[in-house]
């Protein structure tokens, strides 16, 4: 998804056009250089990815104060126009998935942390907070200054930044939202690597995905692996790529649900410092609506779609 995205957001900010072989090798650039950043070690994303972050927010922040003596009606927060839209619940559910998942895998890389019992809570709920307020203080200022939605389109964002910014902050609202999903794209790239080193260390694969570079720490063998993955996706189109990453998304947080509670049973005296402070029938309790959702979500994708996810766990099953 992410090299896609990218790429797009590059097209509107050079308001050009490219055919399938150019943007084919596009994406292929955006990946190249994703992976050249992560072979330089867990800290070196990290730090990037901090950076970038503040870099991301500013031109909202700046879209919100602006907003703020811009916007004269507040009316259509309160303005309920379900009946005027045929609502895609589940293409809607399926964006919200791809939005707000991920903030486990950052577990992959506990391991490269000093005090990680300490670090990894606090980083948890700042990371949340964050990310939910940067998607929805700027959604909310954006649906008042324009609350057409008929031109809500994938980077309408630039637009609203140019309703009220100019052209300026329409370029650098563009660069903002390739900058976003360029970082996403190298945090993703550095988790999947290290969770594929780790099961390398568990001997789940073979080992030599467990090399890691001798100075750097990164996992280079289960980057390229990665790479090729993305690589491979590349020639699909965006909607087909929404649905396969949503599908293994929400396949991995079912195995996840699943597997909590069955340890739970199975390993009761295990020392959990991250458990849950309820009990197993809590921990289900809990568990359930998310377990719900996602099966929902499942099955209002493809065919093709559950087949090729389904072949894949069980061949990793079988393996």
């Amino acid at each position: 998804v992410f090299p896609t995205v990218t790429l797009d957001y590059l097209l509107v900010f050079f308001r050009t056009q490219l055919d399938p072989a150019a943007a084919w090798l596009g994406k292929a650039a955006i990946c190249c250089l994703v992976v050249a950043l992560n072979m330089q070690g867990v800290s070196f994303v990290g730090k990037s990815a901090y950076l970038l972050s503040i870099l991301i927010n500013i031109p909202l922040a700046a879209m919100v104060f602006w907003g703020i003596f811009y916007v004269k009606d507040y009316s259509p927060w309160l303005d309920s126009r379900q009946n005027d839209y045929d609502t895609n619940w589940t293409f809607f559910l399926g964006i919200l998935v791809f939005n707000l998942s991920g903030y486990d895998n950052v577990g992959s890389v506990a391991g490269q942390l000093k005090n990680p019992g300490v670090t990894m809570p606090k980083a948890m709920i700042i990371a949340i907070i964050v990310g939910s307020v940067s998607f929805l203080v700027p959604l909310m200022y954006g649906a008042v200054i324009d609350p057409n939605y008929d031109n809500w389109r994938a980077g309408h964002f630039a637009t609203v930044g140019q309703q009220i910014g100019g052209e300026w902050l329409f370029y650098v609202m563009v660069v903002a939202a390739a900058a976003s999903r360029l970082t996403h794209f190298m945090a993703e790239l550095c988790t999947n690597a290290f969770f594929l080193q780790g099961m390398a260390d568990e001997r789940m694969v073979p080992p030599i995905f467990g090399w890691k570079h001798p100075k750097t720490r990164a996992p280079w063998v289960s980057i390229i692996a990665n790479f090729a993955v993305v690589l491979s996706m590349c020639t699909l189109s965006l909607p087909e790529i929404f649905e396969f990453s949503n599908a293994f998304t929400i396949a991995g947080v079912i195995l996840g649900l699943v597997t909590t509670i069955s340890l739970r049973y199975t390993h009761p005296d295990v020392a959990r410092p991250y458990a849950i402070p309820v009990g197993t029938a809590g921990l289900i309790v809990f568990f359930l609506p998310c377990f719900i959702l996602s099966v929902y979500v499942i099955c209002c994708l493809s065919v093709f779609t559950v087949s090729v996810c389904t072949g894949v766990i069980g061949a990793g099953i079988v393996a």
